[in-house]
């Protein structure tokens, strides 16, 4: 596994903050450099330890993101339906 560090911003979702409809579409343009990094080819699936975050990373992405702990039981091989990304 390569990890890459995506120095784009923050996912932009900012816990209440990003799921109020009245900051939505705001909190979808600060996570704008971050997604559009993610949409690239070369990455496989994303990583935070926040779920919130997740949420955000995965909006109008096909790429699942994950926890840490998740990678680790994959690489484990404690939970392999983790590696149908």
């Amino acid at each position: 596994m390569d990890v890459e560090f995506i120095d784009r911003g923050c996912s932009g979702i900012a816990g209440p903050f990003g799921i109020a409809r009245s900051n939505f579409r705001k909190s979808l343009r600060i996570g704008y450099q971050l997604r559009t990094r993610l949409k690239d080819t070369d990455i496989d699936a994303g990583m935070t330890e926040c779920l919130s975050c997740r949420m955000q990373m995965e909006q109008g992405i096909p790429k699942r993101t994950l926890h840490p702990v998740e990678y680790l039981a994959m690489a484990a091989g404690i939970n392999p339906t983790l590696r149908a990304l």
